[in-house]
């Protein structure tokens, strides 16, 4: 039986979200469940078409206790519909919609060296100014061949003042030159 989208479950679990016990608490409770359900063994027992559903479904509630009942609903839902795949997919469609509400952004920045409070609050800043956002999350990683400078993924847009690509640019117009 094809399924839905984890776009599609996404946006039924948000609508749900905004009716029942806001959207922090589902999106704690979905990552919650993502972290159970990451685990191999796990998804093996809950796609498995030769398991019957009673067990499939006992399972979801034995393994996810202290989430909230309509997501262990929602969860049931996808094993039922061969969709438990589609879960990690859901989860992060549904905290990209949560941080679209609260005006929030997800950035990855590269740099050489790893950066103090400080200069990540300052970069922090900055971006969220750039895209226009009231705040973005960073998550940070160390990169050395950059050399200085940073690289920052928002979504889709690459903000990239490495000293790596402008030594490349200076290089290049130098080639030019010649």
């Amino acid at each position: 039986m094809a399924g839905a989208t984890p776009r599609r479950y996404a946006q039924a679990a948000f609508s749900l979200a905004l009716e029942h016990e806001g959207v922090d608490r589902w999106e704690a409770d979905l990552q919650r469940a993502q972290q159970v359900l990451r685990d191999s063994d796990v998804i093996a027992l809950l796609s498995a078409p030769q398991v019957p559903e009673k067990v499939k479904l006992d399972g979801v509630t034995t393994l996810l206790p202290d989430v909230a009942p309509l997501i262990r609903n929602m969860v049931s839902i996808m094993v039922l519909r061969g969709d438990v795949l589609k879960f990690s997919r859901t989860v992060d469609a549904f905290t990209s919609m949560a941080d679209d509400s609260r005006g929030t952004a997800r950035a990855e920045v590269v740099t050489a060296v790893k950066l103090d409070d400080t200069r990540k609050q300052r970069v922090a800043e900055g971006l969220a100014s750039l895209i226009e956002r009231k705040e973005v999350v960073l998550t940070e990683r160390e990169d050395p061949s950059i050399i200085g400078g940073m690289v920052a993924r928002v979504g889709d847009r690459l903000i990239d003042g490495s000293t790596r690509t402008r030594l490349r640019a200076l290089k290049d117009e130098l080639a030019e030159g010649v």
